[in-house]
């Protein structure tokens, strides 16, 4: 009995135990899924993590041990003829000093064009970050006044240019229809019309001239001369009998000239005004020879007697006015004839004529067209400027400046460190011990050019092949030794790059020789050779660059990118970076500014 009693406790025990594990593993799973229930209805949590401004640094470390040396072979990194050497045998020399150089003109202007254009990229970049000042904008506003009032010159050049070559069209259509007909052409008609205005006036020009002679010859005056004819052509007697013929002559002349002009009219025949004008012509040319040959007669004439030299001056001013007129038409008569025989064949003339003025006003429409949009497109460009100047800076704006900037700085880093391949710079102080070489010779990489006696510690340090191209003969390095902690920071400088290279477990290193201590600053410190050092190398370094851990910094097919989290949701931001610093930094050149949140990950 006592043993079927032990049974059923025992049996009553499991079945409560039992009870009480599936509670326990109930509460647990409501606990699990009432867990996740309310972690789905809540916002997802992220760490971020600040866009930062400041100093980017990137360096390259190495360890080596520490060997003493009493004297330091200085070479040049590069080839080429010795330019100048600044220290003499024997001569002490600082830690910096520039003890000779090659010939480095064209290096020396690479630095300075690139020290310039860092100056104007970070003046652009504090202009564009403070804005523009009223008279740089005022600036641009006279720029757009000027240009719109050239447009408004260029607009009114181009209307009279065009009103012109209008007007230059218009007469030579008019004379084109003028010239319609040939011979029986209004403008041939014109021209005979101006020839009979023409012949009416030799008459009278005709007139005057033989009056005029005859005053002087009495020929049919004679009582004109009765003072003075005998005294005439006193110097040369013919003459005054040459010029009474001449006189006869050219009466004659003008009385057939006469005899057919009085006979003409408005309404005359062509043929009798042709007629007309060649016995003009015959006439004005006996009176050009009979007032010539009076002339001749004056000039042989004396004052005497009665003839005083003020009248002997009168006489010759008269015929000589009288010449003046008969010239004149004898040379208006001959352009008319011409004029006359021009018009007949006028029409072809002045159809090219118009043809030509037609071109000119087509071309005149052209170039003001063209000319007006030139202006017109100088006037739109000094009107967005003077707007883009008025407005504030623009985030892409800014962010332009200041790769511009990053890029300067770059720029003015490779070529100080191109020139001073051309250099050899005192690593550590010391005295001279030997000059290899004369300015003007030719120096190899190789070659080794001085010799610095000074005792001084040497670390030999391996550079792997992707990191030596960021290291420079002279370039300035920290260094801690093992014995004396991190806390204890010496300088130090490159002195020597081997250009051999060696073979690490199928890595390519190069060796790269850096003298410790400047100034005596390792006197206070027993310092051994054997003895482990970390050399710090600062290859590029950047002021005032946005940079972020490079660890949020992600990539996709489109680029790279970083999430930022705005009004508590994650956003894919692309960005452009830079220079990958120590730290784990990256330099952000756009995409992101200042004080942005940046996701690092999120948070369970």
């Amino acid at each position: 009995m006592e043993k079927e009693i032990k049974i059923v406790k025992k049996k009553r025990f499991y079945k409560k135990k039992l009870f009480y594990i599936l509670l326990v593993v109930g509460l647990i799973l409501v606990s699990v899924v009432y867990g996740k229930i309310k972690k789905a209805n809540q916002p997802p949590t992220y760490e971020t993590v600040q866009v930062e401004r400041g100093v980017l640094s990137q360096t390259v470390d190495a360890a080596g041990n520490i060997e003493s040396a009493n004297e330091l072979d200085l070479k040049f990194d590069t080839g080429g003829r010795l330019g100048k050497i600044y220290k003499q045998t024997n001569e002490e020399v600082k830690v910096g000093d520039v003890i000779a150089e090659l010939e480095l003109g064209e290096l020396n202007g690479r630095v300075a064009q690139a020290s310039a254009s860092a100056n104007r990229a970070k003046a652009n970049l504090d202009k564009v970050l403070a804005g523009q000042t009223d008279s740089y904008i005022l600036n641009f506003k006279a720029k757009l006044d000027q240009a719109e009032a050239n447009l408004n010159q260029i607009k009114a050049t181009s209307a009279d240019t065009v009103a012109n070559a209008e007007a230059a069209l218009n007469t030579a259509k008019s004379n084109l229809e003028l010239s319609e007909g040939g011979e029986d052409s209004q403008i041939v008609q014109n021209a005979y019309d101006d020839t009979l205005t023409l012949l009416l006036s030799i008459q009278t020009t005709l007139a005057g001239a033989l009056n005029e002679a005859d005053n002087i010859l009495g020929v049919d005056n004679t009582f004109a001369n009765d003072e003075y004819e005998s005294v005439l052509s006193t110097l040369d007697p013919s003459k005054f009998n040459v010029a009474k013929s001449s006189y006869n002559q050219t009466k004659n002349a003008k009385q057939s000239f006469d005899l057919v002009a009085n006979s003409i009219g408005l309404y005359s025949l062509r043929e009798e005004i042709n007629s007309a004008a060649d016995k003009a012509q015959t006439a004005l040319i006996a009176a050009k020879d009979l007032l010539y040959k009076v002339t001749s007669m004056l000039d042989s004439t004396i004052p005497v007697g009665d003839l005083s030299q003020a009248e002997l001056t009168a006489l010759k001013t008269g015929i000589a006015t009288d010449r003046g007129l008969v010239n004149a038409d004898y040379t208006s008569l001959v352009n008319q004839i011409q004029a006359i025989e021009t018009a007949k064949s006028s029409y072809s003339t002045y159809s090219i004529a118009y043809n030509k003025a037609l071109s000119n006003l087509e071309n005149a429409k052209s170039k003001a067209e063209a000319d007006i949009n030139v202006y017109q497109a100088l006037v739109d460009q000094a009107e967005a400027t003077y707007n883009d100047a008025k407005n504030p800076a623009r985030d892409e704006d800014i962010a332009s400046a200041r790769a511009q900037l990053a890029e300067a700085y770059g720029g003015l880093s490779q070529a100080v460190a191109a020139r001073n391949k051309g250099r050899i710079i005192a690593p550590v102080n010391g005295v001279v011990g030997k000059i290899n070489g004369k300015v003007g010779e030719y120096v190899g990489a190789t070659d080794i050019v001085i010799k610095l006696v000074s005792p001084h510690f040497e670390v030999s340090v391996d550079i792997p092949e992707t990191d030596i191209i960021k290291i420079s003969s002279g370039d300035e390095t920290q260094i801690t030794i093992d014995a004396y902690g991190s806390d204890v920071k010496f300088s130090g400088r490159v002195s020597e790059i081997e250009i051999g290279e060696t073979v690490i477990q199928d890595v390519i290193y190069y060796t790269v020789t850096v003298s410790l201590g400047n100034n005596g600053e390792t006197e206070d410190y027993n310092i051994l050779n054997g003895m482990t050092a970390d050399v710090l190398f600062y290859t590029e370094e950047k002021q005032d660059a946005l940079y972020v851990p490079q660890r949020v910094v992600r990539t996709n097919d489109e680029g790279k990118y970083v999430r930022v989290l705005e009004n508590d949701e994650a956003k894919d931001v692309p960005v452009t970076t830079g220079l990958r610093g120590d730290g784990g930094l990256i330099e952000i050149i756009s995409g992101v500014g200042e004080g942005q949140e940046v996701i690092i990950r999120e948070v369970e």
